[in-house]
Formats: C-alpha cells, sequence, structure tokens
C-alpha cells in the first residue's frame, strides 16, 4: 500500500489549484515518487491543461510504496482549506490507508474521493504539427485579453514576421504585438475563443510564456512556476 506526505507552500497550492478550476471542477491527480501529474480537460474538449510538479518542487516530499497513488477529487473541496490560508502557511498532502487529507494550522480537512472507474482520464498528452514556436510575455497577453473581454473572439496572425493577436473591427478594433518577442516558423492564423484563453492564462505568471500555434491549429502555452511545469492547449474556433 503506497503512502504519501507532501509539504508545498500555500502560494504554490494556490495557483494549482488556480489552473485546475479553470479547465474542470474535478480530476485525477497522481503522485508517485518523481512528485504530482495531472492532466485535464473541459466536458466541451476545447481546451486541456498539465500539470508536472517534480518532488523538488515541494518544502518536503515522502512517497513509499510501488504503485502511483491516483486519487480522483472535486477541486473546490479542496479549496475549503486552500483558499484560507496566507503566503506565509505550508499546507500538507497525505494519503495513508486510503484516505486523503489536507492539513494547515492543525486544522485538518478529509477530502472526499471520486470512483476513478466513473471519471474521464486523460492518458497522454495530444501530439500536435505547430508550425511555430514564440516566446510571449504573461503579463501582455493577459493584459490583451482583458482590454478584449467584450469580443467573443480574437484571431493569431503573422504580420511583418511577428505575431498580431487582433479583435474586433474598424473604430473598435484591437491589436497587441508582443514586444521583443522570438519566433521561429511560420505562423499562419487561427481564431480562437477569448474566454476559452482567459481561462487557461488564469494561472500563468507575469513572465514569459512558451506559445505554440500553426495555422488553423490549437495553440499550446506552456510556463513553468518555481520549478512546476504548466502546458495549457486551446483548440481554434471553427
Amino acid at each position: 500500500m503506497s503512502r504519501l506526505q507532501a509539504k508545498i507552500r500555500v502560494p504554490l497550492a494556490k495557483n494549482i489549484l488556480r489552473a485546475m478550476e479553470a479547465i474542470n471542477e474535478e480530476g485525477i491527480l497522481v503522485w508517485d515518487s518523481d512528485g504530482l501529474s495531472t492532466m485535464l480537460v473541459d466536458g466541451n474538449r476545447y481546451k486541456m491543461l498539465r500539470i508536472l510538479a517534480p518532488s523538488d518542487a515541494f518544502l518536503s516530499y515522502s512517497f513509499v510504496g510501488i504503485d502511483p497513488i491516483k486519487v480522483g477529487v472535486i477541486f473546490s473541496r479542496m479549496g475549503q482549506i486552500i483558499k484560507t490560508l496566507t503566503a506565509k502557511d505550508e499546507l500538507v498532502f497525505t494519503y495513508e490507508n486510503d484516505r486523503f487529507y489536507l492539513q494547515a494550522n492543525g486544522i485538518e480537512q478529509n477530502i472526499k474521493l471520486l470512483r476513478l472507474d466513473l471519471m474521464h482520464q486523460v492518458d497522454a498528452w495530444p501530439h500536435i504539427n505547430h508550425t511555430y514556436d514564440a516566446t510571449i510575455p504573461g503579463k501582455a497577453a493577459n493584459d490583451f485579453i482583458r482590454t478584449s473581454g467584450k469580443n467573443l473572439t480574437f484571431i493569431i496572425k503573422e504580420k511583418s514576421g511577428d505575431i498580431q493577436w487582433n479583435t474586433g473591427s474598424g473604430d473598435e478594433a484591437i491589436s497587441w504585438v508582443p514586444i521583443d518577442q522570438t519566433i521561429t516558423g511560420a505562423i499562419g492564423e487561427s481564431q480562437f475563443t477569448t474566454e476559452e484563453v482567459k481561462s487557461v492564462l488564469t494561472a500563468a505568471p507575469k513572465e514569459d510564456l512558451v506559445l505554440r500555434g500553426g495555422d488553423d491549429t490549437p495553440i499550446e502555452f506552456q510556463w513553468t512556476v518555481e520549478n512546476i511545469s504548466m502546458t495549457a492547449l486551446v483548440a481554434p474556433r471553427k
């Protein structure tokens, strides 16, 4: 029987929770000797998220056993304790004797586990033939999304060799060309739902993001926060 005890800084725990809740209300967390991992997809299959949190991203990490621990949880239930904590607090995840619970500041919260056989499990991250790789600033990407929030869609396309994000038309057009962007490959043109991209960038940092895409293909955002890797995928609007 595998056992787990992992301590993490609360800001990191909140960041992970925020990212997961933006995709789905529930999911499967996988714990093993390497750390925590999860792959989520939303109910409409428009967006996906992969989180890889290696054991050294935790303040302390102890995993005993051979088989991975898989727990199906509703994220809002985890949030009951996480959202009450401050940046200076520490959170401990524990799994033993088929019980998964969180501890912080003397409070212990048991998390009800869902039946794995009734949950949708993502077995592999999809392989997509992206035609370009770019590095863009996370804060500016979020600023564009907030500025164009009333527009249902936006377009990513090429302009003079650069990436340009475009929405609206005429006197109400909004565009953004990332400053100091680095790009390799052919950009093409794709349209996306503003709200879907906004949700996957909920937990993205202000620093640089890796953006991958192509002509009428899904876009992929990748970023790292304190050694925790997050990758989000959004399908194009047809």
